[in-house]
C-alpha cells in the first residue's frame, strides 16, 4: 500500500542526501543520513553498503565490518559488499579472508574490475592499497543504482504488501 511506498520513498530520499555528502567528502553527515535511512528501511542494502564505506573511509574498520556483513546476509547476490569487506580484512592485516571475499565477489560478478585489481595488489604485495581507487567505483555504482535497483525493490515489496 501507499504507507509503505512513503516510506521506501523517505528511506531513498535520505540515502541520496547521504550520497550527496559522501561524494563531497562529508563523511560523518552522510553516514547519520544512511543510518536515518535504515531507520525507515531495515533492510536498505545498499545504505549498509554505502554506510560501511563511509566507515573504511574514517578508519572505522569494525563499524565498516558490521555493515559488509549485514549487506551480505540481506543480499548475498551483491558483488560490492564482498569486495569492500574484503579491503577491511585487507586493512586489518587478515589477507586470507581478503582474498576469500574479493574471490567471491568475483564468482558472483565475474565481470566485476575492482575486485580483480584488489586481488592482484593482494597477490603482489601483500595488499594495503590505496582506497581512491575504490572511490569513484563505489561512487559511480552507487549514483547508477540509487534509481534502479531501488525502484525494482519498491515494486516487489508493493506485491508483497
Amino acid at each position: 500500500g501507499g504507507k509503505i511506498v512513503a516510506i521506501h520513498q523517505m528511506a531513498k530520499k535520505l540515502f541520496d542526501e547521504g550520497v550527496a555528502a559522501y561524494v563531497k567528502n562529508e563523511l560523518k553527515t552522510s553516514i547519520q543520513l544512511f543510518s536515518r535511512a535504515l531507520k525507515y528501511d531495515s533492510k536498505f542494502e545498499l545504505a549498509y553498503v554505502s554506510r560501511g564505506a563511509a566507515y573504511i573511509k574514517l578508519k572505522k574498520a569494525k563499524q565498516a565490518m558490521a555493515d559488509f556483513n549485514r549487506a551480505i546476509k540481506l543480499y548475498p547476490d551483491d558483488a560490492r559488499a564482498d569486495h569492500l569487506r574484503g579491503l577491511v580484512f585487507e586493512k586489518m592485516g587478515e589477507t586470507a579472508r581478503a582474498y576469500q571475499d574479493f574471490d567471491r565477489a568475483l564468482e558472483i560478478d565475474p565481470d566485476y574490475g575492482p575486485a580483480y585489481h584488489s586481488r592482484e595488489l593482494l597477490i603482489s604485495q601483500g595488499g594495503q592499497e590505496d582506497f581512491s581507487l575504490e572511490e569513484l567505483d563505489i561512487i559511480n555504482h552507487l549514483t547508477a543504482m540509487r534509481v534502479t535497483d531501488f525502484d525494482e525493490s519498491v515494486k516487489s515489496d508493493d506485491l508483497a504488501a
